[in-house]
């Protein structure tokens, strides 16, 4: 290289320099070098059937995209606009291993990926032993348990309505747990798919409240799970409230966090007065417990 080179080239050098460095600065003074978004979860490793709470803090103006799973995460913004939160949900059949968790700032278009991880865990198992015919059921009443099973699952199949709930989930009803989540059922000695809520002890009568605000969409009589009732809180989380005794609200009704909806019974397979009480999330079977014990920090 010529000595008359050399100057201008590291001139060159020096002025490509100066205007990333002015950039990098004036970056930094817009605050466009933050890590936005935020992620923030309440856990980064859950077990199958547990929900994990996804805070998302975003810049002003923008509003987070969650995908996980495939599937759109709702979010719900706080006051301020910047934090966002919401659940991910990994079902009982959920693979044990990592899962991607994409969000996305938008319309600014940053965005951030991290890892979860899932692990599987053996609920245990529990016996139960019924009259024949509530087990081994006459083919009318296997046509019934079909049509009542198709009817609650296009219900909750439905596509994900605008989140209705806001704060903490509280419980239906007092009672401590006598049938828990996750276990595999043995019903006269025949397999069963394992429980995807709760029993909770109640007298008959016993006043059955909604965990949060939503929208009735379900109200029947069940071979199962006897007199129920389905609520959609938006954002694709439903509560089910199963075995009533009385029904108090109809399909379509809008209820408030804390309206009481029916009273505790021992209505459809039930061998005595309890509450099933179970929680879907994006479609996924998680334990209610969990998710109300999550949602006590949100305002």
């Amino acid at each position: 290289m010529s000595k008359v080179a050399c100057p201008k080239v590291l001139r060159r050098i020096f002025t490509i320099a100066l205007v990333l460095s002015t950039a990098a600065h004036a970056g930094a003074r817009d605050g466009k070098d933050a890590a936005y978004p935020q992620i923030t979860l309440s856990s980064k490793t859950a077990i199958v059937g547990d929900p994990i709470l996804l805070r998302v803090r975003v810049r002003d103006g923008d509003r987070p995209k969650v995908l996980w799973m495939e599937r759109e995460v709702p979010m719900i913004p706080g006051g301020n606009q910047k934090e966002w939160h919401g659940f991910l949900a990994a079902d009982l059949k959920t693979a044990p291993r990592g899962y991607p968790l994409m969000v996305q700032a938008l319309p600014s278009g940053e965005e951030k990926r991290i890892q979860v991880g899932i692990k599987g865990k053996d609920y245990g198992e529990r016996r139960l032993t019924l009259p024949r015919e509530m087990v081994d059921l006459d083919e009318p009443t296997l046509e019934r348990v079909k049509h009542e099973a198709e009817v609650l699952r296009k219900v909750l199949e439905r596509a994900p309505s605008s989140p209705l709930w806001r704060g903490p989930f509280l419980r239906p009803c007092d009672g401590e747990v006598v049938g828990p989540f996750g276990r595999r059922s043995i019903i006269n000695e025949q397999p069963r798919s394992p429980h995807s809520g709760v029993d909770l002890r109640g007298e008959t009568g016993t006043p059955v409240k909604a965990v949060n605000q939503g929208r009735v969409v379900l109200t029947c009589d069940h071979f199962f799970s006897g007199r129920s009732v389905v609520i959609d809180h938006g954002g694709g989380i439903h509560s089910m409230y199963f075995h009533l005794d009385r029904i108090l609200v109809r399909e379509q009704d809008r209820v408030k966090r804390g309206e009481v909806v029916g009273h505790v019974g021992s209505t459809g397979r039930s061998t005595g007065p309890h509450l099933h009480f179970a929680v879907r999330v994006n479609g996924a079977r998680v334990n209610p417990l969990r998710l109300i014990e999550l949602s006590q920090g949100l305002e």
